[in-house]
């Protein structure tokens, strides 16, 4: 299981238009569709009114190679651009518990 961290930092007061323009053009919903996501989801701080973080889980490399070969993970990098998004991206290689 591969999990992938994702922290993005808005420009003042853009955080939620951000997220909003994510959802409207169905890119996490995308995402979750995707064979071997685990899960794809998105937090606000609660600290940082500019701060969003993704937290993803995918099944394996395989998926998430794929993941960004898909055309809606291309349109995700345009939004953060048309919105000024920077991000810090951390990936953690997991053992799943039997």
């Amino acid at each position: 299981m591969i999990l992938v961290r994702v922290k993005y930092r808005a420009p003042e007061g853009k955080r939620e238009e951000f997220v909003q323009q994510l959802f409207d053009e169905g890119l996490p919903q995308a995402c979750r569709a995707e064979e071997g996501c685990i899960s794809y989801d998105y937090y606000y701080s609660v600290e940082d009114p500019n701060e969003v973080l993704l937290l993803e889980c995918w099944k394996n490399e395989s998926a998430i190679m794929a993941h960004g070969n898909e055309p809606h993970f291309n349109r995700i990098t345009e939004v953060k651009a048309e919105n000024g998004i920077k991000s810090i991206i951390e990936r953690f290689d997991a053992k799943q518990s039997k």
